[in-house]
């Protein structure tokens, strides 16, 4: 039996305006070197990115003679401030980066554990950019123009006063979920795929590196059991959200295989959510696929 292909194959060059690798050559052979060289920025985009434990959600790279702009889409995780934090301070005497503290007065004292992760936040971030900006000019040779642009989807466009609402139902159906420790992290990914385009790859590697933390527990009879919990919390969660009014997907479908339960066979759990239609090719379809390393094997994830 054949194995399932890319279903955006087929799709490539239709109705497809905004690629996201763009690259202007002046012949022939300038083309496979300007491929060969946003090949390599990407590999190394999505290294650094994997690093400091920030999750991808979109990566356009613009590469001419004089130019290289990049436009990154990124969703930071809880651990991602304490990791670029220790991490960086080696690399500030190496580059000998100069950054401006922020100085916060007159905070409000139910509103200052917000504004000090904030400013946190924006200070790391801050470090991380400089350090992405410097590192892309020594692989140039200083040669082209440098352009980054970062977007953060931890902050959430405005929603209406009816979404609200909604997304307030949800969650109340999902309650029994709320003291785990992937539940909040879970459903905050969880609605940005649901109402960004092209989320499959940053759900993907989610799903990815929960079950990777599922396997690391000192309790092995444990183990099993959180498997099962997790996709049964994704089953839930996944169909409420997309029924909602935020949604701006109409289906979805989510494989993962692997050795559920610890058992000596691998099994695969198909979820499948709304209606989607492979068949016609303007539909609009994303997917992305994901292998997840444990202790117990390896789980295979596509979205």
């Amino acid at each position: 039996m054949g194995q399932k292909i890319d279903a955006r194959i087929f799709r490539l060059g239709i109705r497809q305006k905004n690629w996201e690798q763009k690259y202007i050559e002046k012949n022939n052979e300038e083309t496979s070197l300007y491929l060969y060289k946003t090949l390599e920025i990407q590999k190394y985009i999505n290294r650094i990115f994997a690093l400091y434990k920030i999750k991808i959600h979109n990566c356009k790279i613009f590469y001419s003679e004089n130019s290289l702009q990049i436009f990154i889409s990124f969703y930071l995780t809880e651990k991602t401030i304490n990791t670029i934090d220790k991490s960086l301070t080696k690399y500030q005497k190496k580059f000998s980066i100069r950054i401006k503290r922020l100085n916060i007065k007159k905070i409000n004292k139910k509103n200052t554990f917000y504004y000090r992760s904030k400013a946190k936040q924006m200070i790391v971030l801050k470090k991380f950019e400089d350090i992405l900006l410097e590192s892309l000019a020594l692989y140039t040779k200083k040669k082209v123009n440098i352009l980054v642009k970062l977007q953060n989807l931890n902050n959430y466009k405005q929603l209406s006063y009816s979404q609200i609402k909604n997304c307030k139902t949800v969650f109340k159906q999902l309650k029994k979920f709320v003291r785990n420790s992937f539940f909040k992290e879970a459903l905050n990914i969880l609605f940005i795929s649901i109402s960004k385009r092209k989320s499959a790859k940053l759900l993907t590697e989610f799903i990815s590196y929960q079950f990777k933390q599922n396997q690391i527990r000192n309790d092995r009879s444990t183990i099993s059991r959180k498997d099962n919990y997790f996709v049964g919390f994704l089953k839930q969660s996944i169909q409420l959200l997309i029924n909602a009014e935020v949604s701006r997907i109409s289906g979805a479908k989510v494989v993962i295989k692997g050795r559920f339960n610890r058992a000596p066979r691998a099994k695969k759990v198909i979820m499948q959510f709304g209606k989607f239609s492979l068949q016609s090719i303007n539909s609009k379809v994303d997917y992305h696929q994901s292998t997840a390393y444990t202790i117990n094997g390896t789980f295979g994830i596509k979205i």
